[in-house]
């Protein structure tokens, strides 16, 4: 366990002292963006933000986005919603808004509705549970098969409309002992209702909710008083007539140990923290309970425990079977440790034996099996979640001591060596944080944590989670933290090999995914650029591949045959013939047959294929020897050449109806058949990957055609993919990196990306800016549209979409939520340039 990076911001006054009685709030998305609210005066500089939320990529913590919230009150709760797009906020006194990304810009929100809760005070604010999750099986990390590690299991969704569609809302608990649901509609308009817990209202301290796999909401609460019982309560929602009804139903409480402790119970007055060990497990509960200057912390669990019955009802009893009552025990217990600041439980879920969890978790960490201990020394633990044993541990008051040379900083720093909130992320590789002077920390949580560990269990370990996010649609960057140049290649093999062994229909669902992490993977070592760069051109051709396929049509629509697209690829496939005429001959043009007007609409996606076909041929000659070039994992890729092909071969039948489409190459003769040249050296390159020969061992004419292809055709240059700037483009280090909100590092852009300037495909630094990687147009230098960045690889392109055709929406309407590379899009303004 280490620090990644520490992002602080500029303070305008260095005296003044930003350190609150308001604790911040945080929350990390499964998509990997973090959001952390705070007091209302903080160490920001725009005093203009009332109450203001600020969100961040983790992967850029330098550019951070502040919106205001316009709340009354300071912000309590932070939650975002499972799909990593909406964010929830609570003010103290009964105010929750919920805030969008407009246009899926994580620096852009909207106000989308709020809800006023009759002016309680929020406890506790959770969404409520949309049905379904995936299960990671930690007992068959060594399988290749998905589903035997990765199992789907049918959750109930909280709230239900008609039919069983999960309804979108949220659940909220107040301090006078209310529950409030909210369910949204359609068009998201709000409907509230409340019931009180218990057959009257009492005083609430700390909650906290979890929901089941029937579709129960289970609420768990304390007064604040360590003698007085954690209670727990049964929520049952209805959708009755468009109306949300709510049934509860009290369940078994117990009181904490420390209370029946003499020696502690005058100790430990103050309970405060209570949280279920997941979001989707009610098993364990973790109490924390302080006093004036230490706290103890106890873990209860559920367990089935025999009832004794009289002996006139012995009778009555099922012979052979004793009564079983459900009742909490308490598992664990550490005492005399300081003021416990913060608490983050896992938010992955896994599948594993509890016995396997006591036993053998002391010495290995699995993620999903451990939570995250903040306390006011300013150590940080790693405890195992049902032993308590510490796995790691972090200092930041020993770290900033290194940091800090005055005496005067140190003393005024001094108060802000604890986390006041932190959080895991959804794979719970990281950690994030923020002290109450409102630094972030994020931290790197390794999947060993001992010496004493097999050393293929890390490499499974990743695998499986970078599986997971494969199959989820989590976004991977959390993971990419524990990755180490000295892992990657074996950790691509692995999951190369697994991903070789699923169904055919499943590899073709999760292809993208797949090749995305994968040039995630390739981009954090030394010499991984050009494998890198043939990943992204997988995955546009793949994306372009099955947008124009889209558009085919069979004859005969109540035809059970096979389509054109299908056919299309069964003949390239077998047919070796290089004469693309010859190939056309065997396919019925009727099938092929598109409006004009949507030809020429995508004729920019057509003139990529042929640009970027031309540029691979005349990289041929040159990969002896050089593996990690540009092109030397496309020219092996037997998929790759053949969906080429297919491509060309629709090209030029699509030329026939509108000779405008096709793609636009200058040729040194008049009489020269570009598409017919390509097609020739592309299939004779096909057959040569197909019979895995070795580039030593290629046909001695293709290489001559080839290397003779820039003297008779002009090779273009192609757009790379800008440079990694952000943390995860700079090796692993044990310093962290320390960087300021607003100011970019210098030196953050890591040669990992960076490419031969001789090699003709690559642009000097900097132009990437004017052209749009979705629609492959140039934008010129000083764009006279709004564009849009990613804020991974700071790719640009048009904000606004001006396409006509219902092939060109259906094209940019694929990229509207993230880039190519799976990063977010984030508005360009003034500031920017």
């Amino acid at each position: 366990m280490d620090v990644v990076y520490v992002s602080e911001w500029e303070k305008q006054d260095q005296g003044r002292s930003y350190c609150l009685s308001t604790p911040y709030v945080c929350s990390w998305s499964c998509r990997n963006v973090l959001a952390f609210a705070g007091p209302v005066q903080g160490p920001w500089s725009d005093t203009s933000l009332v109450r203001p939320i600020h969100v961040v990529d983790p992967d850029r913590p330098w550019d951070v986005h502040s919106f205001s919230t316009q709340h009354g009150e300071d912000i309590v709760a932070l939650q975002w919603d499972p799909s990593g797009t909406q964010l929830l906020s609570a003010e103290r006194f009964g105010e929750v808004k919920l805030w969008c990304m407009k246009d899926y810009l994580v620096n852009d929100w909207q106000l989308v509705t709020s809800v006023d809760l009759d002016g309680e005070e929020i406890v506790t604010l959770q969404w409520l549970h949309i049905g379904g999750r995936l299960t990671l099986n930690n007992m068959n990390m060594s399988s290749a098969v998905f589903s035997d590690k990765i199992t789907h299991q049918s959750y109930a969704p909280s709230l239900s409309e008609f039919g069983g569609k999960a309804s979108n809302g949220w659940v909220a608990v107040t301090a006078t002992g209310m529950v409030y649901i909210t369910a949204l509609s359609k068009d998201n308009t709000p409907t509230t209702v409340s019931e009180c817990l218990g057959n009257v209202r009492s005083r609430v301290v700390v909650a906290d909710v979890a929901f089941t796999v029937k579709g129960f909401v289970i609420v768990a609460l304390s007064d604040g008083n360590s003698m007085s019982p954690v209670k727990f309560y049964k929520l049952k929602l209805r959708n009755v007539n468009d109306k949300c009804t709510m049934h509860i139903e009290p369940l078994p409480s117990f009181f904490l140990r420390c209370a029946v402790d003499p020696n502690k119970k005058d100790k430990y007055t103050n309970v405060t923290h209570v949280k279920f060990e997941h979001r989707e497990g009610v098993e364990q509960v973790v109490v924390v309970v302080s006093g004036a200057n230490a706290s103890t912390i106890e873990v209860w669990g559920l367990r089935n425990e025999p009832v004794t019955l009289h002996k006139i009802f012995q009778p009555q009893a099922p012979a052979g079977k004793q009564p079983m009552a459900v009742k909490w025990g308490s598992l664990t217990t550490i005492a005399d440790r300081p003021l416990v600041t913060a608490l983050a439980v896992p938010k992955l879920p896994v599948q594993s034996s509890n016995l396997v969890e006591s036993k053998g978790y002391d010495t290995k960490f699995f993620n999903g099996s451990a939570l995250a201990i903040a306390f006011q020394d300013g150590n940080i633990h790693l405890v195992q979640r049902l032993t308590l044993h510490t796995l790691a541990m972090f200092s930041l008051d020993t770290w900033q001591r290194g940091l800090d040379e005055s005496m005067a900083k140190r003393q005024r720093l001094s108060l802000f060596r604890y986390l006041s909130c932190c959080e895991l992320s959804g794979t719970c590789c990281g950690l994030m944080g923020v002290d109450p002077g409102g630094r972030l920390y994020v931290f790197r949580l390794t999947p060993s944590l001992t010496q004493n560990v097999d050393p293929v269990l890390p490499i499974r370990h990743v695998v499986s989670l970078l599986e997971y996010c494969m199959l989820s649609g989590w976004d991977c960057w959390d993971v990419l933290l524990v990755v180490g140049p000295g892992m990657v290649e074996s950790v691509i093999d692995k999951l190369t090999d697994n991903y070789s062994q699923q169904s055919p229909a499943l590899q073709q669902i999760y292809l993208s995914k797949f090749v995305a992490i994968k040039a995630a993977l390739y981009r954090l070592t030394n010499n991984g650029g050009g494998k890198s760069a043939d990943c992204y051109a997988k995955l546009l051709l793949n994306a372009i591949s099955s947008s124009l396929k889209a558009l085919l049509r069979p004859t005969q629509l109540g035809s059970q045959g096979r389509g054109p697209a299908e056919k299309l690829a069964m003949l390239c496939s077998k047919e070796r013939e290089t004469d693309l005429d010859k190939v056309m001959i065997n396919l019925e043009t009727k099938e092929f047959v598109i409006e004009p007007a949507t030809l020429q609409s995508l004729q920019q996606l057509v003139q990529w294929v042929g640009d970027f076909t031309l540029y691979l041929l005349s990289l041929l000659p040159t990969q002896q020897g050089m593996p990690n070039r540009v092109g030397s994992t496309l020219l092996r890729d037997t998929q790759f050449l053949q969906m080429l092909r297919e491509l060309l071969v629709m090209v030029r039948i699509w030329g026939l109806i509108k000779s405008s489409c096709l793609p636009v190459f200058t040729a040194t003769s008049d009489n020269l058949d570009s598409l017919q040249l390509l097609f020739k050296l592309l299939t004779k390159a096909w057959i040569c990957a197909k019979e895995e020969r070795l580039s030593s061992d290629w046909d001695d004419s293709l290489v001559d055609e080839c290397c003779l292809l820039p003297s008779r055709m002009m090779v273009p240059n192609l757009d790379s993919p800008p440079p990694a700037e952000g943390i995860t483009a700079r090796p692993q280090s044990k310093q962290p990196i320390l960087v300021q909100v607003g100011s970019a590092p210098s030196q953050m852009t890591s040669h990992m990306m960076s490419f031969p300037t001789s090699d003709p495909m690559w642009r000097s630094g900097g132009e990437h800016l004017s052209h749009d990687i979705v629609r492959r147009v140039h934008l010129g230098v000083s764009p006279a549209e709004d564009v849009k960045q990613c804020s991974r690889c700071s790719s640009t392109s048009l904000l606004k979409s001006f396409a006509k055709t219902s092939a060109q929406k259906a094209w940019d309407q694929r990229w509207a939520r993230q880039c190519l590379c799976g990063g977010q899009w984030r508005k360009v303004t003034e500031d920017d340039d």
